[in-house]
């Protein structure tokens, strides 16, 4: 009688059973290598691991560090996108180049054409960026994979609403966007501001109580792509607390004489960081 053997099937790996994907940001603008950090740390499959801001900077950090992933810009002083890619390749010959730029893909053709991995176009949203960088290197991310995000669902039980105090006298924000990572990187950008973040929601009924219970400083209102802005949330809001600095932050520019005139205080173009940091300065200034 002859020994059956018993089928084990092999183990499924999944993204998750692997270590992060250790990435190396270059951009000359600090916003923008701000928000591609905060983005990226709020997924498990990335770790941020340096950044550079010129062309030589990245050639040392590249060989020092020796990411699995480059994210590069193409207009840098000193030394270029062209030229960095070129001295990245040379010093860490197994780690990917991907160019994050807001031209169009043309631009950054040459650079494919010499080794870069891809071309991601700067300004888009935080999930879809993920996304793509995901399926470029392999690691197909999904929303269960991000740390856990505040949401508010009960204004009348106090639950995550910030009271201001002695030992804490920051200026203090709301944040609603529908996109939970726009969520989090408006959050990290306005925490890097030294503005305390009281709560932040993707539901407008929600924002309307935190605000008038909180009557925060200044809420920042991500209005989403590829509908029609909806102001009333915008005067909702205005009417509310009126003493409270509303800024409307949206790719459409078109949109911008509508939410001032709906109420927002000023109106931010995606994905304008530095722009939105410099305008949080100001609203908070004299607090």
């Amino acid at each position: 009688m002859g020994t059956q053997t018993e089928r084990r099937d092999a183990p499924t790996v999944t993204s998750a059973d692997l270590p992060p994907l250790r990435v190396l940001i270059v951009d000359d603008a600090a916003s923008t290598r701000t928000f591609l950090r905060a983005v990226l740390e709020h997924c498990d499959q990335f770790e941020v691991v340096g950044e550079a801001d010129d062309g030589g900077m990245a050639i040392e950090k590249a060989s020092e560090l020796q990411p699995d992933l480059v994210l590069l810009d193409i207009t840098m002083p000193a030394i270029s996108g062209a030229g960095a890619l070129k001295g990245i390749l040379e010093v860490a010959p197994a780690t990917m180049v991907i160019i994050v730029s807001g031209g169009g893909p043309a631009i950054g053709q040459p650079l494919l054409e010499a080794g870069a991995t891809a071309f991601v176009p700067k300004g888009i949203a935080p999930f879809e960026l993920l996304s793509r960088l995901g399926s470029i290197m392999g690691r197909p991310v999904s929303i269960d994979s991000l740390d856990p995000l505040i949401r508010l669902h009960d204004v009348s039980s106090g639950v995550g609403l910030g009271r201001p105090s002695a030992s804490q006298p920051l200026p203090r924000a709301v944040v609603f966007a529908v996109d939970p990572l726009e969520r989090h990187m408006l959050r990290k950008v306005i925490e890097l501001c030294n503005v305390s973040v009281l709560a932040e929601t993707e539901m407008a009924n929600t924002l309307r109580a935190v605000v008038e219970a909180s009557r925060p400083e200044v809420v920042v209102v991500e209005l989403p792509p590829g509908r029609l802005m909806d102001a009333s949330i915008l005067g909702d809001v205005h009417r509310g607390a009126p003493e409270t600095a509303l800024v409307a932050y949206a790719e459409n520019e078109e949109w911008r004489e509508g939410a001032l005139a709906a109420g927002a205080t000023v109106f931010v173009q995606k994905p304008r960081i530095d722009e939105l940091v410099d305008q949080i300065h100001i609203l908070t200034s004299k607090v």
